[in-house]
């Protein structure tokens, strides 16, 4: 009689720990997603899940095989629809009604890296800039301004060196151009 009040105990306690280890489990779920909402919505992201993040210049390139691009937005969110978008934060302030052509154009670029990673290609990116937001549509006629500039840079070289006037030498020591780049060279 009293093994069977031990065993009882036994398994009553066991049931109770079982029940408080899943509420606690549980509670640091939801503890956690909130943190994430929290966090997401003060970084200004539309909703959605955040699957990529290089704001402090640590995270990994994306890269496309098919284009031999590389990459580094400053955000990607998985949006609803499953879809890609590509949030690149520009830390200046641009003063302007428009967008400058080649924040768009880079835009651009990560929406052509991104279709290689989902079932749906992106449907647009935002450029975010310290002063306005602007979302870029990815429009098939951007998409084939991408292509032409990139089949542009393919021809550059030594004698055909790429058409810049200047450049910041940081971008300069990171361009695979730089060698043969009468803009780049000795930077």
């Amino acid at each position: 009689m009293f093994g069977e009040i031990l065993f009882a105990a036994g398994i009553g306690l066991l049931l109770f720990s079982l029940a408080c280890f899943v509420l606690l489990f549980n509670e640091r779920r939801v503890q956690r997603e909130k943190l994430i909402r929290e966090r997401h919505q003060a970084l200004g992201l539309p909703p959605g899940e955040l699957m990529y993040e290089n704001v402090d210049e640590l995270g990994e390139p994306i890269t496309s095989d098919t284009y031999s691009l590389t990459g580094k937005p400053s955000y990607i969110v998985k949006l609803p629809d499953s879809r890609l978008l590509p949030v690149d934060v520009k830390p200046i302030a641009q003063n302007a009604m428009t967008p400058a052509s080649h924040h768009v154009l880079q835009v651009a670029t990560y929406c052509l890296i991104l279709e290689e990673y989902a079932e749906e290609p992106p449907t647009h990116g935002i450029l975010r800039y310290t002063d306005r937001e602007f979302p870029i549509e990815y429009t098939p006629a951007l998409r084939k301004k991408v292509l032409r500039h990139l089949k542009q840079m393919d021809l550059c070289t030594a004698e055909q060196p790429p058409a810049l006037q200047k450049q910041k030498a940081s971008k300069c020591r990171a361009c695979i151009y730089q060698p043969i780049c009468p803009v780049g060279q000795g930077k």
